[in-house]
């Protein structure tokens, strides 16, 4: 990146659209501009799954606006991203294109989990998140963020449909239910609680961390009744704070909230459904202490492109985030850890070496490292089929640093390690394009092979040599410094599950004596 540079960004939440400009110059960021714009992208579209025409001309002009902005400011790269509402509109095609159209501007819809990891590095650009462990939580319009780490690294990301304005939208009519707002409110947040809770399990929370417009305020709130309190370097208040103020504000018209706590129009009456949900998630982590940091996944965005990812996101970028996100859905399923460290590790090795081979670059080696950890959870549904199981279990999963095509990609790999190679016949396989079916069948063929030379679960292969001759593969493995084994059951395994590599490559691969 050239020093300084101008960088703009843009955060298309469900109920606002944010737009900054700012200058990193040496390591250092400063915001030259900061606008918010009230377009709520998801009032309609939580109700009738489409973006309207009016709404689309107003997020238009307002990209223009911005791109005039950027333009003035000598702006050098602008990153647009778009979260829960955009994820649910059936045509948010049509307002992807009209802004490019319009503005040169290409939105990038990001998943739950892309917005969860964007979510860490905003906060750690405020939050010492290195020991302990951490809760962040940010209520948006249409979702809630939450990520669990241990000592800065991600344990589990989810991304729940409870969003504020989604919630406001979901129980507006409560006039003949006989029930008030925040009862029906809390029997819908308490289907989900227990699948929330198990997430935390027994693990004591050192640190929780709230972010969104809405916690801002409630804590701007509690600070004008008492002293504001900083704690780590970051302000915060006590959950009994926030739990106090959340059920004054509840108790009043959106009309009061307004003229007597001062709350704009667009924070008044979404401030409640947040505020409860916050407060919850503070119970169920049993912490007595909110931090408030006043960054969002914007800031995240700004470091992304700081650091010098300029395009959309890649896994590449973020190795170390997939494979643990991995290993945290292989522990849910019981998956053998053991075997999967040595596939993983056999995996690269191959990987690495057979370039000249496969021509694949460093997206594809993250999929194989994923795909090798991943392999096998699909035992914990059954062992027979258990390729198939896995396909479906990585599917219906969250892995946090991968996007929704990656995760699939994935899923296939961990579909093929094992029984019948990637085939036309399958429908899945069938609709990749095609650069896409030669890179599943390429990491598929060293997946295999890496998973042969672990046939005994043991983890006696610990790495291989790997030397390509004209019409063979030599592969001379790497052994545990106390193995005496001769691997009769890893020979025949590479012998058997080597027949893609063969068929890809023109190379038959030999396991040869260490």
């Amino acid at each position: 990146m050239t020093d300084p540079a101008r960088i703009g960004i843009v955060d298309m939440g469900s109920n606002a659209v944010r737009f900054l400009v700012a200058e990193a110059t040496g390591g250092k960021i400063a915001i030259l501009e900061n606008h918010r714009l009230p377009v709520r992208l998801g009032r309609d579209v939580f109700h009738t799954g489409q973006i309207p025409e009016a709404t689309i001309s107003a997020t238009v002009d307002a990209f223009r606006r911005f791109r005039a902005t950027c333009d003035r400011l000598g702006v050098g790269h602008v990153r647009a991203m778009a979260t829960s509402a955009m994820r649910d509109a059936r045509n948010r095609d049509l307002l992807v294109d009209r802004v490019r159209e319009a503005c040169n501007i290409e939105i990038d819809v990001i998943s739950g989990t892309q917005e969860a990891y964007l979510l860490k590095l905003g906060v750690e650009t405020r939050v010492d998140l290195r020991e302990g462990r951490s809760l962040l939580v940010d209520v948006g319009g249409g979702s809630v963020e939450v990520v669990l780490l241990d000592k800065g690294q991600v344990i589990t990301a989810d991304s729940y449909r409870l969003g504020a304005l989604r919630m406001l939208e979901a129980l507006a009519d409560t006039e003949n239910s006989g029930e008030s707002f925040v009862e029906l409110l809390d029997k819908h947040l308490r289907s989900l609680e227990r699948r929330i809770a198990d997430r935390f399990g027994s693990t004591r929370i050192d640190r929780y961390v709230a972010v969104g417009g809405n916690v801002e305020s409630i804590a701007d709130l509690v600070f004008a009744r008492s002293t504001q309190r900083r704690h780590e370097g970051v302000e915060y208040c006590t959950l009994e704070e926030m739990r106090a103020e959340v059920a004054e504000l509840a108790a009043m018209p959106v009309a009061d909230r307004m003229s007597k706590r001062g709350l704009k129009e667009d924070r008044a009456d979404t401030i409640v459904p947040a505020g409860i949900v916050y407060t919850r998630l503070g119970e169920l982590a049993g912490v007595d202490r909110v931090l408030v940091p006043r960054v969002g996944i914007k800031d995240g965005l700004l470091m992304e492109v700081v650091q010098g990812h300029f395009e959309t996101f890649h896994a590449e970028d973020h190795v170390d985030v997939v494979l643990s996100s991995c290993r945290a859905m292989g522990r849910r399923f019981h998956y053998e850890s053991d075997h999967a460290e040595a596939v993983l590790t056999i995996a690269r090795h191959l990987f690495d070496q057979t370039r000249e081979l496969h021509g694949l670059g460093g997206r594809a080696r993250v999929l194989l490292e994923a795909a090798a950890l991943l392999h096998d959870v699909g035992v914990a549904v059954n062992n027979d089929g258990h390729h198939k199981h896995s396909q479906y279990l990585i599917e219906a999963s969250e892995l946090v640093g991968l996007s929704e095509e990656e995760r699939h990609f994935v899923a296939l790999l961990a579909r093929y390690h094992r029984k019948g190679p990637p085939s036309r016949d399958h429908e899945e396989f069938e609709t990749l394009r095609r650069r896409d079916r030669t890179m599943i069948e390429r990491l598929a063929a060293l997946l295999r092979i890496a998973d042969a030379l672990d046939r005994q679960h043991a983890a006696v292969v610990r790495g291989v040599a790997v030397k390509i001759r004209e019409d063979s593969v030599e592969l001379r493995p790497i052994l545990a410094s106390d193995t005496a084994t001769r691997l009769t059951l890893e020979a025949k395994a590479v012998e058997e599950k080597g027949a893609l590599f063969a068929a890809l490559f023109g190379r038959r691969p030999n396991l040869v004596a260490p």
